[in-house]
């Protein structure tokens, strides 16, 4: 072996290593770049954003109760079921409301059959009264005009009767007179005659006037007597004007009866108006029944999603309880209790990245509107420092962003967790107005304008 082939020969320079440092270096230089590029964005975008994590997606979720109390005896949907407004969601035992509704009608019934009665009662009442009040009326007028005849009559028969016997009397007299004085020239005559001292003739004449004056005498008396006999019609008339007197007393009392019907017809009318007020009570007893039992279904106040059931079938219910929670899934939102240091250029309208955690690809928003107050001053338990005790806590303002829609939409989710990214601007309020009269639309109609 040879000294040559027994020392080893140097490898030749690694040419390699300087290219290798080029690169690493220029690599380097590149990540320092991006970072440093990266870095700058992320800096601008921290200082140009208002970035929080305590922020969810929400809806306006309401429980569905009944406003009438009983047993669950019937649930249509399930959980996660898609409803129409007025959609039948279940229903409550209706028999007691039924027979509520029937004992109503029944009341209903009997209280119109009873202004039916007080109706026909008063209408014969405003019939008869004036028809009686008519015919008293007339009788009163023909027992007045008998009472006058009578009086009249009383006052004849007292007259003609004195009358009467006035002149029979004075005629008794005049014959009792021209009686005495033919007597006494008969009795003369006579006793002439029989001596011879006068005719036959002149006896003959006194005699002749005697028996004429005596005769005369009794005719006169006989008239006195039927004068006399007169008198019994004054009592007879008296009598008779008593009785007209007494039956215009009876008929004057018979039309003050008669006009007490009036009365009678006021009471009628006031009995028919508590008849009125009966039955349109009854009416309203039934329409409360009615809605009762109308209650006893269970519906959908808008379209939704049943997102909970709280009852099933066989459970007791209680008014107010809630049988299911629903929300609107056209109506979901963003809340975002925004921290009162980050409040500074965020305003209505200002476009908002969410970044819901359940999916990679953020969603787009605006903020629609910025609390009036923050979310403490509603806690259960308020702050007290009246003590004097104060320790500085950040305090939240409870902000409203408007989900931009797309494909997507269908995925969100009340209650999900979002990272909400304000940019700072000054806002556009005549967009947070329009969105603003948008959630009031869908609220409303129960779906977005189209």
């Amino acid at each position: 072996m040879t000294a040559d082939a027994a020392t080893p020969r140097p490898s030749p320079p690694d040419r390699s290593r300087p290219n290798r440092r080029r690169v690493a270096a220029v690599a380097i230089g590149i990540f320092a770049l991006v970072v440093l590029v990266w870095s700058g964005r992320w800096v601008a975008y921290r200082f140009t954003h208002s970035i929080s994590k305590d922020a969810f997606i929400e809806s306006h979720l309401i429980n569905v109760a009944p406003q009438v109390a009983g047993t669950v005896v019937e649930v249509f949907v399930q959980e996660q079921d898609l409803v129409k407004k007025g959609q039948l969601l279940a229903r409550i035992d209706p028999s007691t409301y039924e027979r509520e509704v029937e004992l109503a009608q029944a009341r209903l019934a009997v209280a119109e059959a009873a202004l039916d009665k007080a109706n026909v009662d008063l209408s014969l009442l405003t019939e008869e009264v004036p028809k009686r009040i008519t015919i008293a009326e007339k009788r009163l007028a023909v027992s007045r005009d008998t009472t006058a005849q009578a009086g009249e009559n009383l006052a004849m028969v007292s007259r003609d009767t004195s009358e009467a016997v006035s002149a029979a009397e004075h005629d008794v007299e005049a014959a009792r007179a021209a009686f005495v004085l033919g007597k006494e020239d008969y009795d003369r005559y006579s006793a002439l005659f029989e001596e011879g001292s006068v005719s036959q003739r002149k006896y003959q004449e006194a005699t002749k006037t005697y028996r004429a004056t005596e005769a005369e005498l009794r005719a006169s008396e006989a008239k006195l007597g039927r004068a006399e006999a007169q008198r019994k019609q004054v009592p007879i008339a008296e009598a008779a004007l008593a009785a007209a007197q007494h039956s215009t007393e009876e008929t004057q009392a018979a039309v003050e009866l008669a006009q007490l019907g009036n009365l009678e017809i006021e009471v009628g009318q006031k009995e028919v108006d508590e008849r009125t007020r009966a039955v349109a009570e009854a009416r309203r007893a039934l329409a409360l029944a009615q809605i009762n039992l109308d209650y006893t279904r269970v519906t959908a106040p808008y379209d939704g999603v049943i997102a909970r059931k709280w009852r099933h079938l066989g459970d007791y219910a209680h008014t107010g309880d809630a049988v299911f929670s629903m929300y609107n899934p056209d109506l979901l939102y963003v809340t975002v209790q925004l921290e009162e240091t980050l409040l500074e250029g965020v305003a209505p309208g200002n476009a908002a990245d969410l970044r819901v955690e359940a999916y990679r690809k953020p969603f787009r928003g605006r903020v629609v509107w910025i609390g009036s107050a923050t979310s403490g001053n509603f806690s259960l338990i308020p702050r007290d420092i009246s003590s004097g005790e104060f320790t500085y806590v950040v305090q939240r303002v409870p902000t409203r962003i408007a989900i931009e829609r797309d494909e997507r939409w269908g995925l969100l989710k009340p209650g999900m967790s979002v990272t909400a990214a304000i940019e700072h601007g000054p806002g556009d309020p005549e967009w947070a107005r329009q969105a603003l009269e948008q959630e009031a639309r869908i609220e409303r109609l129960g779906k977005p304008a189209p």
